[in-house]
């Protein structure tokens, strides 16, 4: 689409244009008439967040940015102090995400301090836990996490602000699987998703949503929830074909569903497709979607090309393990195999991040000999199994027993 003359007449007719795109989801087109009518007029706080989450969704991260950072000034010059605590809690909530925590701590300091100077509660001080609770989950500290996160949960209750309750509630199921109650932790996640399917939200955060359930669920290993929120995710995506924000992650998790299912060659494209998209913007989703990538080429028997994805991978932040490993152990490298995968699950507490490694270690333990090495680790994993109730940790501790036996 070309742009429309840059002039006081065409203002309101871009305007106008870039709501109708905006509320039809057309996002490129949305980007286009804003940046007209934004060269034509002065746009107000509304419009402003219009724009900026059409450039989030179309890719222009730097864009939505500058964007939000306008929408936050606006909105404190127009005396909507609220509105602004919102658009500075975005601005932080993206740069962590890209990695960029000075800025992100400055964001939230001025959300804190806007929030502070306003006598009355509100659903904000609930969205800026969001920092504290995923820091407390990251350090391990989920009794901490557990009670801010009900908090912010009773605070989305009382304002009635359904992406705030979606929000917590999410975390609660995050805290929950970490804490090891699966079923109760899938419970709530699921109770997530009704809120996300209903199309009620707005796109930024369903989009995270669907992300982050598909995220925990293949966390636990719980395989048929991963498949069926993935083609959701894939449909909605597929709604919208001008969105790339979320692409990335889709098309990485729609690649691990497909070789869990043997569909190789067909998850082969998917991991590639995911690893062209803009790495500084989601770095994770590149690092995974390599990783994937690594993961069929050494099924496949094609070490050289799994070498090079395990190294890229690596260098976009992702442990190129337990997969590296294998891969050592099928080029006839046993001993370094064994040292690799040994150094990772001495290192690995958790039991979520140990039932990604354990079946790995005991193929290797059994390949070098070490028998015993790979009984007490098959008899973790089952002891492990019960606990998350999911088929694939089921299954995979059954393997490890069978190549024992």
């Amino acid at each position: 689409m070309e742009d429309l003359p840059a002039t006081a007449d065409a203002a309101p007719q871009a305007l106008e244009q870039a709501r109708q795109h905006h509320a039809a989801r057309a996002w490129a087109l949305a980007f286009v008439a804003f940046q007209t009518a934004d060269r034509a007029c002065e746009l107000d706080a509304d419009d402003l967040q219009r724009f900026a989450t059409a450039a989030y969704l179309v890719g222009r991260d730097d864009d939505y940015l500058a964007l939000l950072e306008r929408a936050h000034h606006t909105n404190l010059n127009q005396g909507r102090p609220l509105q602004g605590v919102r658009c500075a809690f975005w601005l932080g909530l993206r740069l962590l995400f890209r990695g960029e925590g000075g800025r992100a701590g400055g964001w939230f300091a001025r959300a804190e301090r806007l929030v502070e100077s306003e006598a009355a509660a509100c659903a904000e001080r609930g969205y800026l836990l969001f920092p504290a609770v995923d820091q407390a989950i990251r350090s391990g500290e989920l009794e901490k996490a557990a009670s801010m996160a009900a908090a912010m949960v009773e605070m989305g209750e009382r304002f009635a602000d359904a992406e705030l309750l979606t929000c917590s509630r999410f975390d609660e199921g995050v805290i929950l699987l970490r804490q090891g109650a699966v079923a109760r932790g899938l419970a709530r996640l699921d109770e997530v998703m009704l809120a996300v399917t209903a199309d009620t939200l707005s796109p930024i955060v369903t989009g995270l949503m669907y992300c982050g359930v598909i995220g925990a669920c293949q966390e636990v290993c719980a395989a048929s929830r991963a498949r069926e929120w993935t083609y959701a995710l894939s449909d909605w995506c597929g709604q919208q074909p001008e969105m790339m924000a979320f692409t990335a992650a889709c098309l990485v998790h729609r690649a691990e569903v497909m070789r869990l299912h043997g569909a190789w060659g067909e998850a082969l494209a998917e991991a590639e497709r995911a690893s062209q998209r803009d790495p500084k913007r989601d770095p994770r989703s590149t690092a995974e979607a390599y990783y994937e990538m690594a993961e069929i080429h050494r099924l496949r028997g094609d070490a050289s090309e799994a070498e090079d994805a395990y190294r890229d991978a690596s260098r976009y932040g992702r442990e190129p393990q337990p997969g590296l490993a294998l891969l050592r152990l099928a080029q006839g490298r046993a001993r370094i195999a064994a040292a690799a995968i040994r150094r990772v699950a001495g290192a690995t507490q958790a039991p979520l991040a140990r039932v990604k490694v354990l079946p790995a270690y005991v193929e290797i333990m059994i390949a070098v000999g070490d028998l015993a090495a790979a009984h007490e680790a098959a008899d973790e994993h089952e002891r492990i199994a019960p606990r998350f109730s999911t088929e694939l940790v089921a299954a995979t501790a059954a393997q490890a027993r069978g190549e024992i036996e």
